[in-house]
């Protein structure tokens, strides 16, 4: 009995929390931030203080937002419709494999067959291909070539 109780005391673990953003959706003092605000705190107290001076640097402490790990000048660019298309034609060739009953849908125990829909998706990814080959490059063009051969081949193999 007694190894079990030593044993166990040698298993436990200890749980630390490293999310930034408490769960009321504020963000968490973290040891950086704590040490950032003592050296703020022991720059501020060697400068002489004055009424008008420590009211502007408190102001302007509290309206200071968060900087997040995203830079403030760093956004997303607007994605290229050719790069739209690429990515409906994944999720077209996925609705085909799924419709064709080569592939599960999600949460499903038995494949569904439905050949009408899948010969739609097919279709619109033929069309969308023709459409968007001039604009993309040589490797993006032959996987697309060899996704329609594929499913237009599996296509006929079912009728």
């Amino acid at each position: 009995m007694e190894q079990n109780a030593k044993n166990d005391e040698e298993k436990s673990y200890e749980v630390k929390d490293k999310r930034r953003v408490n769960p009321d959706g504020t963000l968490r003092e973290t040891e950086e931030t704590k040490s950032e605000q003592d050296s703020n705190s022991e720059q501020h107290s060697a400068e002489p203080m004055t009424d008008k001076s420590s009211e502007a640097k408190a102001e302007a402490r509290e309206t200071e937002t968060p900087k997040t790990e995203r830079s403030e000048g760093a956004e997303f660019p607007t994605p290229r419709v050719y790069d739209l298309l690429q990515f409906m034609v994944g999720m077209l060739a996925e609705q085909a494999w799924t419709r064709m009953g080569i592939r599960l849908a999600p949460g499903q125990k038995e494949p569904e067959t439905d050949l009408m829909q899948a010969k739609i998706a097919i279709d619109t990814i033929v069309f969308i291909v023709d459409k968007i080959q001039p604009h993309i490059g040589e490797e993006e063009r032959r996987a697309l070539r060899t996704l329609v051969s594929d499913l237009q081949i599996n296509f006929v193999r079912l009728t």
